[in-house]
């Protein structure tokens, strides 16, 4: 797939013809190892909702969308590709049909790749 590689091969970030200001940013995260008595003690941010779908459920949602955000920010109209017999396109439609198809089969079953 065109644009795949590391900033590395490629030679420039994939997505720097977007002119993104780049700023340095210091992130620090915690973690805090607590005996589940003391968990269940706490109580929750009043805002917090239990999710009503399965985990698996939620990763593949997560990774649906991820795989069509990522194939489609590779798009190209027809006159901005260049031939190259030793590439393969395929049709942005056939990704987004693809991924309403299989979102579809989620919604109505979560197990349907089972079988």
């Amino acid at each position: 797939m065109p644009g795949c590689g590391s900033i590395d091969e490629v030679g420039v970030h994939p997505f720097g013809m977007m002119n993104i200001a780049q700023t340095q940013s210091v992130a620090q995260i915690g973690i805090s190892v607590e005996p589940v008595e003391l968990l269940t003690q706490q109580t929750p941010v009043a805002s917090a909702a239990v999710s009503t779908i399965d985990s698996f459920t939620q990763f593949t949602q997560k990774m649906l969308d991820n795989f069509y955000n990522f194939s489609t920010s590779f798009a190209l109209t027809q006159a901005q590709m260049i031939p190259n017999p030793s590439e393969m396109f395929i049709p942005a439609n056939i990704v987004l049909k693809w991924y309403e198809n299989f979102h579809r089969r989620l919604s109505q079953n979560p197990n349907f790749w089972k079988s």
